[in-house]
């Protein structure tokens, strides 16, 4: 290529940036750019490993191995099978159990290592058509799980390097609540009726300061609370609970006397219980 036309392409750059028509010669120039996903992908014990758990797919690309990790969970790798070793072969950062190699006391594992390879003619194995079945025993003191995984070739761009077996996060273990006794429960609801026998025969308004604190007691008392400890910490009179309690049909009412405790009847009228508030 000649100096001139040295010169002349390197007008054609500037345009081939500022002109949709020349973008594939920019192209030509323009750093590769890949995008990469995550290089571990976690996966909790439970989703590998017992009742509930599912056969997880491990991909394998050409040339990019993938790891197994159980440093999270801090299990020891005892043993592993590979049903089917024709196109993936497994290295791992410790010894194992079953080789002449290893003494029993130094026998455990924390990552497997795997590879692809090209298949291989094994005589007398049959080739996994959808996937080869690795079985992975772990110790954790005097706990041995199994965990199960389905390797697969991968193709297209790597999408990660290492399955990483993460512990479960414990659930909260649910608030037992104490049961909430039956005269607490049968007060609740003599008030409530009483409270809906003095609001139909308009002696009491649902804007009023009163008919609140009255839901207050109620919601206390079906809670559990103690019926005078409610009435107090409401700021509503024992004679009010009383005569509440009456209008909504108890009879036989379990009260702590009261000073100047007089007899009351469910027909009190609107002026008495208007005064006992």
């Amino acid at each position: 290529m000649k100096l001139r036309d040295i010169g002349d392409f390197s007008l054609i750059i500037p345009c081939a940036i500022a002109f949709s028509g020349c973008l594939t010669i920019a192209s030509v120039f323009a750093p590769n750019q890949l995008v990469l996903a995550n290089t571990i992908r976690q996966v909790a014990a439970s989703q590998v490993s017992g009742e509930n758990a599912q056969l997880q797919t491990v991909k394998v690309w050409p040339g990019h191995g993938v790891s197994i990790s159980f440093y999270n969970t801090r299990e020891i790798i005892k043993k592993i099978w590979l049903d089917d070793p024709s196109r993936f072969v497994f290295d791992v950062d410790g010894c194992l159990e079953g080789l002449g190699k290893c003494s029993n006391n130094s026998t455990g594992a924390g990552l497997i290592h795997i590879r692809r390879i090209e298949t291989v003619k094994i005589p007398g194995l049959p080739q996994a058509a959808y996937g080869a079945h690795m079985t992975v025993i772990t110790e954790s003191g005097s706990t041995r799980k199994s965990y199960h995984f389905r390797i697969v070739a991968g193709s297209g761009t790597p999408e990660y390097s290492q399955i990483e077996i993460i512990g479960d996060t414990p659930s909260k273990p649910e608030e037992v609540k104490p049961k909430v006794s039956y005269p607490a429960l049968s007060d609740s609801r003599h008030i409530a009726k009483g409270m809906q026998v003095v609001l139909k025969n308009q002696w009491v308004t649902t804007d009023s300061k009163l008919w609140k604190r009255l839901n207050q007691l109620v919601e206390l008392r079906s809670q559990g609370e103690e019926l005078v400890v409610a009435a107090s910490t409401t700021g509503v009179s024992m004679q009010l609970v009383e005569k509440l309690m009456l209008l909504g049909g108890k009879r036989f009412l379990e009260i702590p006397p009261q000073r100047n405790n007089t007899p009351i009847t469910p027909n009190t009228g609107k002026t008495n219980f208007l005064l006992n508030q």
